[in-house]
């Protein structure tokens, strides 16, 4: 019996197995047309005798469907965030009968929009976007997507007609500096990983992705609304690599009025802080007090655990694939501005400078 170049039986060894043309074992196979049911049983037997499996992929080709999205993410996996939600797009993505093709952009325009070149190319059905830059992103319009639905996560767009999933880090962050001034704390810091620097700064950057903003803006509000004067807040803004985000930490640590606290936008910083102050023999929740975005199984199995902006990331995936599914089967439904609520999760990385004020290093008794 001839055999496909992949070793493999194919329709056409089907057929002849069962004495029926092509096409008869092919209807049979896919169940459309007329054909005679004790025929249609005859080429199911050959089928399974010679062990033959139809190839899902080019038939849902033929159908204008190939079962997949393609997803494009930034290249940090370690990151919690990231590395849940692609879990949960992933999970959720295989429950409704569908793939995932997986690229990654490492926060660069350039390579977003290779990735999303190749993934047309690919006859993705639509896409999941995680958006490098809020500046330009003309590639994500519906003409360059040949009409392709596509569905942004964690970072919004302005200009793009498409269904965004975000989180809503404004409210989360100015939650968690109103927690730590009613603990007593005074003079506090703020560790954004951005981006938008080389190196780090302690000027704001004129353009930040939007999930980064709302972070900043939030805990810019909260230290307004309970009156922490400019020079007692101490801001930096740095790449999003170790070396440059522990030399930030030393820095808000070196000056003549430390922080007591220190907010970090993602757990990469916190990450940081925690290194840099083991280092220095630092004690975290008394030495230094800490709060950072995003939970973590390692941030709640500390000890002392960290206090954290949590985010509902599964749900992000889900409601992500959900709702571009939908879109993929019905064109005409309208694009969604979906915004899911955070949760200030306190633990014991916050000190209570009201019951311990000694713990505050500028303390005079």
């Amino acid at each position: 019996m001839p055999k496909s170049k992949t070793g493999r039986p194919t329709i056409v060894d089907v057929a002849d197995r069962a004495g029926v043309s092509r096409a008869t074992a092919s209807r049979a196979l896919s169940s459309y047309g007329r054909i005679n049911p004790e025929t249609a049983k005859l080429v199911r037997a050959a089928a399974e005798a010679i062990g033959y499996r139809p190839n899902e992929l080019a038939r849902a080709m033929r159908a204008g469907k190939s079962k997949t999205i393609g997803l494009v993410i930034i290249a940090d996996f370690t990151n919690a965030f990231f590395d849940r939600v692609t879990k949960s797009i992933v999970d959720s993505a295989r429950g409704l009968g569908y793939q995932v093709l997986i690229t990654n952009t490492d926060e660069d325009i350039a390579a977003e929009r290779s990735a999303v070149e190749t993934l047309i190319e690919k006859q993705v059905d639509g896409l999941i976007v995680v958006p490098s830059t809020s500046a330009v992103h003309d590639h994500l319009s519906n003409e360059s997507l040949n009409g392709k639905p596509v569905v942004l996560v964690d970072r919004r767009l302005n200009g793009i007609r498409a269904t965004t999933v975000i989180t809503e880090d404004f409210v989360g962050c100015e939650l968690a500096v109103r927690h730590a001034y009613s603990l007593g704390h005074r003079r506090m810091a703020f560790l954004v990983a951005t981006a938008s620097v080389k190196g780090m700064s302690t000027e704001r950057p004129a353009m930040l992705i939007s999930s980064v903003e709302d972070r900043t803006n939030g805990f810019l509000q909260g230290a307004s609304e309970c009156g922490i004067k400019p020079k007692a807040q101490s801001w930096m803004f740095c790449e999003d690599a170790p070396e440059i985000s522990e030399a930030a930490v030393a820095k808000l640590l070196d000056t003549a009025k430390p922080p007591t606290i220190i907010f970090t936008s993602n757990n990469d910083m916190c990450l940081a802080v925690l290194k840099v102050a083991g280092n220095r023999r630092m004690i975290i929740g008394q030495d230094l007090s800490l709060v950072t975005v995003d939970d973590s199984q390692w941030a709640a199995a500390m000890v002392p655990g960290i206090t954290v902006v949590s985010r509902p990331v599964e749900l992000v995936g889900r409601l992500a694939v959900e709702k571009l599914v939908a879109q993929m089967q019905d064109s005409t439904l309208a694009p969604e501005k979906i915004s899911l609520p955070t949760e200030l999760i306190a633990r014991q990385s916050v000190a209570n400078l009201i019951l311990r004020p000694e713990l505050d290093p500028l303390f005079k008794d």
